[in-house]
């Protein structure tokens, strides 16, 4: 009798491993696709700013450009 009430005991604590084992793994899983999602996100948001400054800096650089040649033509018929 002793040995059966081992051998369920044994059976049991596999049975508790395997549910643990199996619990860790996927919340180990979950929480990397949670974590390489929020990269992800966190990445396109920064390119983003990025490129909105970039647009922001280049635009008023072309607007200064033309003015600059714009004032430069109108000195070439305008005499002061």
């Amino acid at each position: 009798m002793t040995i059966r009430l081992e051998n369920d005991i044994i059976d049991t604590m596999k049975t508790i491993m395997i549910a643990f084992l199996v619990l860790c793994f996927t919340a180990t899983v979950g929480n990397t696709n949670e974590n390489i999602i929020n990269k992800i996100q966190t990445h396109i948001t920064m390119e983003i700013e990025k490129t909105k400054e970039f647009q922001k800096k280049s635009w008023q650089d072309g607007k200064d450009q033309i003015a600059t040649t714009v004032a430069t033509i109108k000195s070439w018929f305008v005499k002061e």
